[in-house]
């Protein structure tokens, strides 16, 4: 099974720190990578358009994100940036094989 995870985070999802999965806001499920990869590249399209900005980082994870949207940070005393990013999955482990979208 594959498995789109947006996450919404204060750094760009390429990291995959250890406590990405705390900050998935949307999940979809595919049975096949065909339909998964259909759904993703429209999605990376939908928010190249909806979104300020965006980086692309290892393995061709895109963060998005809007310049005045910021979070605070209690443990380091000011704001960051907030991040959005799309995590393949299949069978539960992290696909780092993604394609070039442009």
């Amino acid at each position: 099974m594959w498995t789109v995870a947006k996450i919404r985070a204060d750094y760009e999802g390429w990291w995959l720190f250890s406590d990405w999965t705390d900050h998935i806001v949307e999940q979809y499920d595919f049975e096949t990578y065909d339909e998964m990869l259909k759904f993703y590249t429209s999605l990376i399209l939908k928010s190249k358009n909806t979104f300020d900005n965006y980086l692309v980082g290892k393995h061709n994870i895109h963060a998005f994100y809007n310049n005045c949207e910021l979070g605070f940070c209690e443990d380091c005393d000011e704001d960051l940036q907030i991040f959005y990013s799309f995590i393949v999955l299949n069978k539960n482990e992290v696909y780092f094989n993604l394609p070039i979208i442009e």
